[in-house]
């Protein structure tokens, strides 16, 4: 109850980004006939440091590809967070990203890659834990995400370039908290934490604490706790501040890793505004490295910002709390 306290007395009186290294950003993705210069300008006029783009597929890169949207971004003046995924596809027909099967080729292109784009953070994959986003077919899945995560990190360290994982997914990461609660026989806890969390799963009161998606889970925090990344990477979708608070001590304390978010947002189920700004007050709390705020209009989604360009009630909330404004 203390720590509660505590936590609740933090975001109360948390500041804006400016009070310490700037952690916040945008997914901002243009629409028909915009390039990425405007969504960073736009990014950019809300106080931001940080700019996530679409993601790069190695399968699709060539190396004397000529890169507009490089030199489009590099006048923005934001540090890019940039995506790599091996492969994969996210529209129909969908089908997973799989490890490389060429390391070697595999690290040349991702050099190639981060000598065009030039960005502060690679990000390796997207939600590694879901099945339809990277492919769990593999019996050595995790051992083998281990190899790509190494490589991709090697490349990056060489450029003096930070490198974390994908991202465990919302699901994954809230199920993990709520999975360590229970194995800490903190019951009460994790029940509290599932019915403000993961509301649609009701059972995780009762249930033990134990399943295929949670080997999942465990198998990729060991990979992680021994990887070179800079920070360990999960999403966030939920407007809970005081869950999304749990949930980075408890991920951050299973990988011994700093934590950072490359995905942030709140659902169209439940897209009040007013839970923007405890949202970020969090990350902030939470000492988060890097927190980016989604901002595309996507299944469960909003953008914050309408298609005319202007702000809606939400990215009016994420502008007054990057000024300091009450």
């Amino acid at each position: 109850m203390l720590r509660r306290l505590l936590f609740i007395v933090t975001l109360l009186f948390s500041g804006p980004g400016a009070m310490a290294e700037n952690p916040y950003g945008l997914m901002l993705w243009p629409a028909p006939g915009q390039d990425l210069a405007l969504t960073a300008a736009r990014a950019a006029a809300l106080g931001v440091a940080w700019y996530r783009p679409p993601a790069l597929f190695l399968d699709r890169w060539r190396d004397d590809a000529d890169c507009a949207a490089c030199r489009q971004l590099e006048k923005s003046g934001l540090k890019l967070a940039i995506t790599i995924r091996n492969g994969g596809r996210d529209s129909l027909p969908r089908r997973p990203s799989k490890p490389p099967s060429d390391m070697a080729l595999y690290s040349h292109t991702v050099g190639a890659i981060l000598d065009k784009w030039k960005p502060a953070m690679l990000v390796v994959e997207d939600e590694e834990d879901q099945p339809l986003r990277y492919d769990w077919e593999l019996d050595d899945t995790p051992r083998a995400y281990g190899w790509e995560l190494e490589a991709a990190c090697a490349a990056a360290h060489n450029r003096q370039i930070a490198c974390g994982n994908g991202g465990l997914s919302y699901d994954g990461a809230a199920l993990l908290t709520w999975a360590t609660l229970r194995r800490e026989h903190k019951n009460d806890l994790a029940c509290d934490f599932a019915r403000r969390a993961l509301p649609a799963r009701p059972e995780l009161c009762s249930g033990p604490a134990d399943s295929d998606e949670l080997h999942r889970l465990d198998r990729l925090v060991a990979i992680y706790a021994k990887s070179p990344i800079d920070a360990v990477n999960i999403h966030w979708y939920a407007a809970d501040a005081t869950a999304f608070a749990q949930c980075i001590e408890i991920i951050g304390r299973l990988t011994g890793k700093p934590v950072m978010s490359n995905e942030i947002a709140l659902t169209r189920s439940n897209p009040d505004p007013r839970h923007v700004r405890p949202l970020m007050r969090a990350a902030m709390a939470g000492h988060l490295t890097l927190a980016i705020w989604f901002s595309v209009d996507a299944a469960d989604s909003l953008s914050l910002f309408d298609e005319a360009g202007r702000l809606r009630p939400a990215g009016e909330e994420f502008a007054h709390q990057m000024s300091g404004r009450k």
